[in-house]
């Protein structure tokens, strides 16, 4: 079946009233920086802090009652279990959520708190999604998938049609990039009423699973070390990367150990707080990894803001 910009249109109207409108503001720092227009699209105010409730919140609401009454099982860095969380509670559905363990106790502890069952295991992404699949095979639970499902990244994408709608003349889309869910769901929509808009993918120099096999335009092995951008790393799949070369203009990286600086840069200048994944966009700006013609009009996602202060060595802050 083929994904389109109908796709993401069904979503929006399922999702009208359901999640937050976020809004989209300009930046001026980063607009000097860069030497464009730069407007940031605040998905870390949305419900759960994170874009993922859109499309966590429309496949939820594709279930039948069958797989409803089973309950269902994910895995997920995190702002993707959040999403899955609200969702079931809201349609009282029982969940399980499998998480790795390097994912931030801020999540965890929302996960938990909205009523579902949190399962750590391993060090990444990959590692608990091989867990949770063998806990699917046990339980019979409807397993949920954030990274490869249509319907998801449909939901994901209205955050493509209100960045059209506040910034129609918009030139650039950056976007923070995983397993390309969120940015193929906006260019979906985007490049349908504008094949000029640019896509641009941004990943860490630590977490670049998606940038490796952009490159190489196949699927690649890449390691990942420690990262704050801990939803960034691994889960790319065939259809995730064969969806990203149809769609991407290019991925980029911001370099990792300058995140922090770009975290407390935002806090600073823009009075957000924003985590390691999502703030890779205005940091590849900051860091001179993008380049934009004189005036040009860009959107930058900010995916969400679900972190753990202390690592920022700021907790009693």
């Amino acid at each position: 079946m083929d994904f389109t910009a109908i796709d993401v249109l069904r979503a929006r109207k399922v999702l009208a009233g359901v999640v937050d409108r976020t809004p989209l503001t300009r930046s001026d720092g980063l607009s000097d920086l860069a030497g464009a227009e730069v407007h940031l699209k605040w998905e870390n105010l949305q419900r759960t802090g994170s874009y993922k409730v859109r499309g966590a919140l429309y496949r939820m609401s594709l279930l039948s009652s069958e797989e409803r009454s089973r309950g269902v099982i994910t895995t997920s860095a995190g702002n993707w279990a959040l999403g899955v969380a609200l969702g079931a509670k809201s349609l009282g559905i029982d969940a399980t959520i499998c998480v790795p363990e390097n994912t931030p106790k801020v999540k965890i502890d929302k996960c938990k708190a909205l009523g579902a069952e949190v399962v750590l295991r391993g060090r990444y992404f990959d590692e608990a999604f091989a867990h949770c699949q063998e806990l699917a095979g046990k339980s019979g639970k409807t397993f949920v998938s954030g990274t490869e499902d249509f319907s998801v990244m449909a939901g994901h994408g209205t955050v493509g049609m209100e960045m059209l709608e506040d910034l129609p003349d918009v030139e650039t889309i950056v976007c923070p990039v995983g397993g390309g869910g969120l940015l193929t769901g906006i260019a979906t929509w985007a490049k349908t009423v504008n094949p000029a808009i640019r896509i641009i993918g941004v990943q860490s120099t630590a977490a670049h699973t998606l940038h490796e096999c952009f490159k190489s335009k196949r699927l690649v092995e890449v390691p990942v070390p420690a990262t704050i951008c801990e939803g960034l790393a691994g889960g790319i799949t065939q259809l995730n990367l064969d969806l990203a070369l149809k769609w991407f203009d290019d991925v980029v990286l911001a370099e990792e150990e300058k995140l922090k600086d770009a975290i407390v840069w935002m806090m600073r200048n823009e009075q957000q707080i924003i985590e390691g994944a999502a703030v890779v966009g205005p940091a590849a700006i900051m860091q001179e990894k993008l380049r934009f013609a004189d005036g040009e009009r860009v959107g930058v996602v900010v995916s969400g803001g679900n972190i753990d202060l202390d690592w920022l060595g700021i907790s009693g802050a």
